[in-house]
C-alpha cells in the first residue's frame, strides 16, 4: 500500500499541470486583442497616455483596452516611492490619467463649460465654482469642465469655439478616463464595428 503523503503530492502535481495546460490553451486561443490596431494607431498617431501604477482610473483606462493595453502609448509617471518622474514633471502632468494629442484636443459639447482659473497655490479661490476644487484644477493652465463629459481639459490658452465644437491647441491635455470613441476621434481613427 502506498503512503498517503505520496498520493497527495501526485494529486497536487496533477492539478497544477492541468491548470497550467488549460491556461496555456486559453492564452493561445485568444489570438490578437480586440483593440490591438486601435492602440497601435493611438501610438503612431502621436497620442500620449500618462498615468501612475497606483491610480485606479489609469488601471480602468487600461482595462478598457483588454489585452491590447500592451500597445498603448503609456508613460509611467510614478517612481516606486510614488514621487513624480522627470518626464512627467517636464510635461507638467498634474493628475492621472492624462492624455495628450499631437493636434490638440477637439470635442463637441452642447453645454457651457465651467472654466477654472490657474491655481498656482492649490487653494480655494474665492468666487470660483465648487467644481473648481483645487484638486481638479491646474497650477499651470486654465481648466475647462464640460457638463456632458466626465473628464476635464487643461490648456495653456483659450480654445476656439465654433458653435458646439471646441478646439484646444497643441499642448492641451485631458484629465480623467476617456471613452474609446473620444480617443478614436482625436486621431481620426474609425473604430471597427
Amino acid at each position: 500500500m502506498e503512503p498517503q503523503p505520496k498520493k497527495f503530492i501526485v494529486l497536487i502535481a496533477g492539478i497544477i499541470i492541468l491548470v497550467l495546460g488549460i491556461g496555456f490553451i486559453a492564452t493561445k486561443a485568444q489570438g490578437p486583442g480586440k483593440y490591438d490596431e486601435f492602440a497601435k494607431a493611438l501610438k503612431s498617431g502621436g497620442a500620449e497616455f500618462y498615468g501612475a501604477f497606483w491610480c485606479p482610473h489609469c488601471q480602468a483606462q487600461k482595462t478598457a483596452f483588454g489585452s491590447s493595453k500592451q500597445y498603448l502609448p503609456y508613460v509611467e509617471c510614478s517612481n516606486p516611492d510614488q514621487s513624480v518622474t522627470a518626464i512627467c514633471k517636464e510635461k507638467k502632468i498634474e493628475s492621472y490619467p492624462t492624455w495628450m494629442f499631437k493636434d490638440g484636443v477637439k470635442l463637441v459639447s452642447s453645454g457651457t463649460p465651467v472654466v477654472c482659473k490657474v491655481n498656482p497655490d492649490s487653494k480655494i479661490i474665492p468666487g470660483e465654482p465648487s467644481s473648481c476644487d483645487p484638486r481638479a484644477t491646474s497650477i499651470y493652465y486654465k481648466t475647462w469642465i464640460f457638463p456632458d463629459h466626465k473628464f476635464s481639459v487643461k490648456s495653456p490658452v483659450d480654445p476656439i469655439q465654433d458653435g458646439t465644437k471646441w478646439n484646444f491647441p497643441i499642448g492641451s491635455e485631458t484629465t480623467g478616463e476617456l471613452p474609446l470613441d473620444f480617443l478614436a476621434q482625436q486621431i481620426n481613427y474609425t473604430m471597427p464595428l
